[in-house]
């Protein structure tokens, strides 16, 4: 398993789901992007509670494949976001921000198959 992202996860998602493994990356990705835009809304908004549940929405994708470190930064980004944290919360996004594009990538490299 890889420190990012469970592959082994995609592939049981395809037979839960019944669908290819590019439309889940692709639901998977449209879910996330969704979400992080909301987060960085919500942000620059200072509404610390609707960063928070965007963030919770985040992590039920995220969830599906274990995808680390973006679940850490999103697990921290909403337990401090509840808390009323902004600057732990700002320093939670600028992490995910940061460990997001190397999900992305793989997440992308998986739907495209072996190559």
């Amino acid at each position: 398993m890889s420190s990012e992202l469970d592959l082994e996860r995609l592939t049981e998602l395809q037979g839960l789901l019944g669908k290819g493994l590019p439309e889940i990356v692709k639901t998977l990705l449209s879910e996330l992007h969704r979400a992080f835009a909301d987060i960085d809304r919500a942000l620059a908004h200072d509404e610390l509670p609707a960063a928070a549940l965007a963030a919770h929405a985040a992590r039920n994708s995220a969830l599906m494949i274990e995808a680390r470190p973006v679940l850490g930064a999103l697990a921290e980004l909403e337990a401090s976001a509840r808390r009323q944290d902004a600057a732990a919360t700002l320093a939670a996004n600028q992490r995910l921000h940061e460990a997001w594009p190397s999900l992305q990538r793989r997440l992308e490299l998986a739907a495209a198959g072996p190559g």
